[in-house]
């Protein structure tokens, strides 16, 4: 008879990462799937990469950080965000939530691609506001 295997992925906690914006606190420890996917399609060719850091896209980006807030802040949604936060401070808060990913996906190379070290999705996915 053999053994099962059982491995819980319930016990796999991430770092709690709180943030608070326009009075609202959102819970952004766990970056969903869909939002990691959809940040992957917008940033799967130089091409989508440059549209993103000129600026345009943006409202595509500001889908990518609303989902990922609605896991524990229904209320957050693309148009939340544009009504009420400046655009200073949603830039700030975009990179904080998607800290996460874009270091997971700086750390892991594509198949056939090495490592970039000196450049991060979240150094190439929002525009310069300097």
């Amino acid at each position: 008879m053999s053994e099962d295997l059982i491995r819980d992925f319930g016990t796999i906690v991430p770092q709690k990462r709180i943030a608070r914006i326009a009075g609202e606190e959102v819970d952004v420890s766990v970056f969903s799937t869909r939002a990691t996917l959809k940040l992957i399609e917008l940033t799967s060719s130089p091409d989508k990469q440059t549209a993103l850091e000129s600026g345009e896209g943006i409202e595509d980006l500001l889908e990518v950080v609303a989902i990922a807030c609605q896991r524990s802040n229904p209320k957050i949604t693309k148009d939340w965000l544009i009504d009420n936060v400046d655009l200073f401070t949603l830039v700030e808060f975009a990179q904080f939530v998607m800290e996460p990913v874009t270091e997971k996906l700086k750390a892991t190379p594509a198949e056939g691609e090495e490592k970039n070290l000196t450049q991060s999705p979240s150094e190439t996915s929002l525009p310069s506001l300097e």
